[in-house]
């Protein structure tokens, strides 16, 4: 069986082809969600974090949809510091996603973005191609000021990005 046939037969599936050469499908997860009476943490507009009980209710289905569910405390506060990244970055000058940045002439001109890498540091680029949930800057003043601004948790939980090593 080709891979065309198979994906005609099985759909878009995400599959991985093994040592052997057959397909193994992969399991779709999706994002956590408790258990009934399983524990989670949720972070309430202060930035403080508490921890309930899963009671399939309707506070507990808000907060999943929201996406303000978490396995542990570790990934709520690293969620907390990401927030307040964020807002230093638009504090500090930075654009909020693709409306401005059509402001600027010619469209297509390079600006500032900030890319977090897996090894604990930020790094700054500039390109073309801004995308609806980016922060970018219009000069590299703008970027080394908002870098500036971030605590060294801000810093460790952009960069974060996965399982603890």
């Amino acid at each position: 069986m080709t891979l065309n046939e198979f994906f005609e037969q099985n759909g878009n599936k995400t599959i991985e082809i093994q040592d052997d050469g057959t397909i193994k499908v992969l399991e779709e997860k999706g994002p956590w969600k408790p258990e009934c009476e399983e524990k989670y943490c949720t972070i309430y507009g202060c930035g403080s974090v508490e921890t309930f009980k899963w009671v399939d209710c309707l506070m507990d289905d808000l907060r999943k949809e929201m996406g303000n569910v978490f396995q542990t405390k570790a990934e709520a506060e690293r969620m907390v510091h990401r927030l307040k990244a964020r807002k230093k970055f638009l504090d500090a000058g930075g654009h909020e996603g693709v409306e401005r940045y059509f402001d600027l002439q010619p469209p297509t001109k390079p600006v500032w973005h900030i890319y977090p890498t897996g090894c604990g540091y930020l790094r700054t680029e500039k390109k073309s191609g801004v995308t609806a949930f980016d922060i970018w800057f219009e000069s590299e003043d703008d970027v080394q000021k908002a870098i500036d601004s971030l605590t060294d948790d801000e810093k460790a939980a952009l960069c974060w990005i996965g399982e603890e090593r």
